[in-house]
């Protein structure tokens, strides 16, 4: 279905195949920032050959694609092996900051004192971090000198939120050579989505404001791991997404059999992060009931995210708000529109001092 931008007449071509049924459809103009919004058509039948669907629930989708020969399934089969252990191997230092700290805050016991101890570990977080609690989203500018002054002008929730920041800020600036990210890209895009997770869950479900922004920072890290090995299969990836047509998400799951929130989920359960969390960012893309209260949260402010030009990639207009989702949390489209100046703002407030600095 072809798109007319009607500010500056950029054109866009979004298979009807990825469109939400009966619903409205809107996205933000990636040239002139115009807010684009259209009725979906009837869906069209299509005769093809099959690749996987982004939901698993159906063993595949009917999508016009000539699949490339190296794509043969046992190849691919070798390949997720080789991904799944690799992860075995990958745990970076913050990691480990990540994940004592979300004990720390889960533990009801626990003190300012003791998260505290966590951070202070890791000087490269406690540097980000102190530049995050003095940025202009918390409203402290210039007053906070120490982490335990953080601690206290900030609270042990707060205080939790920085450090999950500030830790993933290290691992999520890199550039993308596979995915063609520059450096700097994933990290806004995550730090845009836990914005926007919270924003929501802080409206609708406040009991999970906490995960939420948590599992919007890291619904992505997934692709640092699969970075290299699309890099490998970089012409056959470029090939899948060229026009336009299809995402990185079902383009990922044709050249390597599996995808960025299965080996996210997979990861985080290495470092030892807890399964809510890697039930959220598993099904981030395809919310089910299973991925619970925060999985719809961050499907659906990844697509805000996007849409207020914080995405990551030509494929950011193919994605729409599931209805299960919308449902679920009882929202209506506008409401998502009157989000994402929000979180535009709250962005740039961190962005003003914190994401300015190399990584």
């Amino acid at each position: 279905m072809r798109i007319v931008c009607p500010g500056c007449k950029a054109a866009y071509q979004i298979p009807e195949e990825l469109l939400p049924q009966r619903k409205m459809v809107t996205f933000k103009c990636k040239k002139c920032h115009c807010q684009i919004q259209f009725a979906r058509p009837q869906m069209k039948e299509k005769e093809s050959s099959t690749i996987p669907s982004d939901d698993k629930s159906s063993q595949t989708e009917k999508i016009s694609i000539q699949v490339p020969a190296e794509h043969d399934p046992a190849k691919v089969r070798a390949l997720k092996s080789k991904i799944r252990m690799c992860l075995m191997g990958f745990i970076p230092p913050v990691a480990h900051v990540i994940a004592k700290a979300q004990k720390v805050m889960a533990d009801p016991y626990a003190g300012l004192r003791e998260l505290t101890e966590v951070i202070e570990t890791d000087q490269g977080i406690t540097t980000n971090a102190l530049r995050v609690a003095n940025s202009a989203y918390y409203g402290l500018s210039g007053k906070v000198t120490s982490i335990g002054h953080a601690s206290v002008l900030l609270g042990n929730k707060i205080l939790g939120e920085i450090v999950t920041m500030a830790g993933a800020r290290g691992f999520l600036g890199e550039s993308l050579r596979g995915y063609g990210l520059d450096s700097g890209t994933l990290w806004r895009h995550s730090l845009a989505v836990a914005v926007g997770s919270k924003l929501l869950a802080v409206k609708k479900c406040p009991e999970f404001e906490q995960d939420a922004f948590v599992a919007g920072l890291l619904h992505d890290a997934g692709m640092i791991m699969l970075d290299p090995h699309i890099f490998e299969k970089k012409g056959a990836f470029d090939e899948i997404v060229s026009d336009g047509s299809y995402t990185f998400l079902q383009a990922e799951r044709m050249i390597l059999g599996t995808d960025h929130p299965e080996v996210g989920a997979e990861m985080f359960g290495e470092w030892g992060l807890p399964r809510t969390l890697m039930k959220s960012v598993a099904t981030h893309h395809r919310p089910v009931s299973s991925g619970g209260p925060v999985g719809y949260v961050v499907h659906l402010a990844d697509i805000m995210a996007r849409r207020c030009g914080h995405g990551i990639g030509a494929d950011d207009m193919l994605y729409t708000p599931d209805d299960k989702a919308m449902e679920f949390l009882g929202l209506e489209e506008a409401e998502l529109t009157g989000l994402q100046s929000e979180i535009s703002e709250s962005v740039g407030k961190i962005m003003s001092e914190v994401l300015e600095e190399p990584v």
